[in-house]
C-alpha cells in the first residue's frame, strides 16, 4: 500500500514537472516573438536616423540619397516627394501614420519575417546654442525628429511598436542623438 501511494505520488510530480516544462517553454517562445519583432523594429529606427542624416545631406533625394528609394531601400517611391518635405521640416507633424486606416508609411522592410512601416515626423527646430548668428552661412540648427517604427508579424499577429526622438544637425553633419524623455 505504502509503495502504491509513493509511486501515485511520484508520478503525479512527474506529470507536474513535464506540464511546468510545456509552460515554461511555450513562455520561453513568446518572449522570443516578443524580442524578434521589438529587434525588427528598432532595424526600422536605424534605417530612419540613416534615412534623416542622408536625405539632410541630399533634400533632393537625387544624389546619395536615391538609393533610400525603393526597390533597392526603403523609402517608398510614391512616398518621396512627402518624405523629403518631412526631413527637412516643410511639413512638421503630419498626420500621416505607419500602420492602421489610411497609412502611409514613410519607410517599408521586411526583417526575418516582420512586415516593419515606419514613420518620421519633423516636429521643430532651434537654433544651436553657441552657433554663428553674425552669418546665417554658418548657423547650425537643431532639428528633432520622431521615428515610430511598428513590425508585424502575420503568421504569428503579433506586433512591436518602437518610438524614439532624436535630435539631428543640420549643416555640421555631426549626426543624431538619440533623446529621453527627460531630454538627456
Amino acid at each position: 500500500m505504502t509503495t502504491m501511494l509513493l509511486m501515485l505520488i511520484i508520478g503525479a510530480l512527474g506529470v507536474a514537472a513535464l506540464t511546468m516544462t510545456g509552460m515554461e517553454n511555450s513562455m520561453a517562445g513568446a518572449i522570443r516573438m516578443v524580442e524578434e519583432g521589438t529587434d525588427a523594429a528598432e532595424a526600422c529606427v536605424g534605417s530612419a536616423v540613416r534615412a534623416i542624416r542622408l536625405t539632410i545631406d541630399d533634400p533632393d533625394m537625387g544624389g546619395p540619397a536615391a538609393v533610400l528609394l525603393a526597390p533597392q531601400g526603403p523609402v517608398p517611391a510614391s512616398n518621396q516627394a512627402v518624405f523629403s518635405q518631412e526631413i527637412n521640416g516643410t511639413l512638421r507633424n503630419n498626420p500621416d501614420i505607419a500602420v492602421g486606416a489610411g497609412n502611409a508609411p514613410n519607410l517599408v522592410m521586411n526583417v526575418n519575417g516582420y512586415v516593419v512601416n515606419g514613420d518620421i515626423d519633423f516636429l521643430y527646430s532651434k537654433q544651436r546654442v553657441g552657433s554663428n548668428l553674425a552669418d546665417p552661412d554658418k548657423t547650425t540648427r537643431e532639428n528633432y525628429y520622431r521615428v515610430d517604427c511598428t513590425a508585424a508579424n502575420a503568421a504569428t499577429g503579433t506586433t512591436s511598436r518602437v518610438i524614439v526622438t532624436f535630435e539631428c544637425l543640420d549643416t555640421t553633419g555631426e549626426g543624431c542623438v538619440k533623446r529621453s524623455a527627460n531630454g538627456i
